[in-house]
């Protein structure tokens, strides 16, 4: 490769694909006729300033600092050509997302393209601010035209089938599109972990496509064996297969070669979790938590992980954290009750606070199929009047019964527990 099309590969070092980070996007090369060949002193800034931008985002450590530092790298490449470099302003305009200014991003990718039309990455940048705010159906018209000005836009075509992947009838439409992709480019990785995801999404309904899945996979892992993303699709295939300790591996070499990878750390902490390897599940859990201090879920995972490791304590201050991040949501309540039920002293107080808990969670978790039968079990009120061993074989008490029982049992009360009102209220609002 001559220096004149290498330079374009040092220009563009960032992450487009949607739910996925680290991808590098290296703009398609354009016919030579359409570039006035950099000089040397170009080359030279476009290096250094690659290597500035590769180094902060590798640390990701975008503050004041290393904003003005790679902002200033790339207008000093802009400077050879009197400010008229699109593709150097479209960097700025990265730095800028990178930063957190979506603002002056967007007026920098917009100056790029008035610098360059069509220009690819620019486009896509675009797109990207619109999806990040919400903005989907912009964003999906933004793809489309990223495009339509450019037929080789590889990362417009993996955004677009990231869209289309989460509609079953749109998946055919979504793989062609990738297939899209690695013909204008056969080694983006981008395109190859969207295929395999798209290939295990449709697993459920047939496992033969969880074949594909992986030979997709292993054609990724043969273009770049330290690809990150690739490995935690990979343990996601493993896990619907119930191999766990393929899928422990995988997303465990997932962290390892990205330990800012948020998505992998909440994977392989939901999996630990589930084989109640706790230490590990925590150490995975405060790893997301640290990449997304206002994750609920990281949050949640780890108090559940805590409470495994008999750190009740530990395991509150994590659940009402969530409820400082989201008080609407109801897992964490659910949390609180099984704590106060089943991992403390057992106090009547205690057990009326569980049953607050309970309520609470009741009161936001019952209009959600997601959560249908956490509330039956909550729900649940047993018959009193037959035979203690007949109810037993026919009805097992619910939470808030069990509850109400210690209590009567505790305060040595003759008689079966009384169903509160709140829970009367809701059995019949169902």
């Amino acid at each position: 490769m001559d220096r004149s099309r290498e330079w374009l590969a040092h220009a563009v070092a960032c992450a487009w694909m949607v739910g996925c980070a680290h991808v590098p996007v290296v703009p398609p090369d354009r016919p030579p006729e359409e570039q006035v060949p950099p000089t040397e002193a170009e080359l030279e800034a476009w290096e250094d300033a690659a290597a500035v931008f590769a180094r902060h985002d590798e640390a990701q450590d975008w503050d004041g600092d290393a904003c003005r530092e790679t902002v200033g790298a790339f207008e000093r490449v802009s400077a050879q050509r009197e400010g008229q470099n699109g593709r150097a302003v479209y960097m700025m305009g990265l730095v800028a997302a990178r930063c957190g200014s979506d603002e002056r991003a967007t007026q920098l990718y917009r100056r790029a393209l008035e610098l360059e039309p069509g220009l690819c990455d620019a486009q896509v940048g675009l797109a990207i601010v619109d999806l990040e705010a919400g903005r989907v159906a912009e964003a999906r018209r933004g793809f489309v035209a990223a495009i339509r000005a450019d037929e080789l836009c590889a990362p417009a075509y993996v955004n677009l089938a990231a869209l289309q992947a989460s509609d079953p009838a749109q998946r055919e439409e979504a793989l062609n599109n990738l297939r899209r992709a690695l013909s204008a480019r056969a080694d983006y990785l981008p395109a190859l972990d969207q295929m395999a995801q798209i290939y295990l999404a449709s697993g459920a309904e047939n496992p033969a496509m969880l074949d594909l899945a992986e030979v997709v996979c292993r054609q990724a892992q043969l273009v770049d064996a330290g690809y990150a993303p690739i490995y935690n699709t990979w343990g996601l295939i493993d896990m619907t297969r119930g191999d766990l300790t393929g899928a422990a591996a995988k997303l465990a070499r997932a962290t390892e070669l990205d330990p800012r990878f948020y998505e992998a750390w909440m994977n392989f902490g939901q999996l630990t979790l589930s084989q109640r390897a706790y230490p590990d599940a925590a150490r995975a859990f405060h790893a997301a938590r640290a990449l997304r201090p206002r994750s609920y879920d990281a949050a949640i995972g780890e108090g559940v992980a805590m409470r495994g490791l008999t750190r009740p304590e530990d395991a509150e201050r994590l659940y009402r954290a969530a409820l400082e991040l989201d008080s609407d949501r109801p897992e964490a309540y659910f949390d609180l009750a099984v704590l106060y039920q089943e991992h403390l002293g057992g106090s009547q107080s205690q057990l009326e606070q569980a049953e607050d808990f309970l309520r609470q969670f009741v009161e936001r978790a019952r209009r959600s199929p997601r959560f249908e039968g956490a509330v039956d079990e909550v729900l649940r009120w047993c018959d009193e009047t037959p035979s203690r061993r007949r109810r037993r074989a026919q009805c097992q008490m619910g939470r808030v019964q069990n509850i109400r029982q210690a209590v009567v049992l505790m305060s040595n009360q003759p008689g079966p527990a009384t169903m509160p009102e709140w829970l009367r209220e809701a059995r019949a609002a169902r």
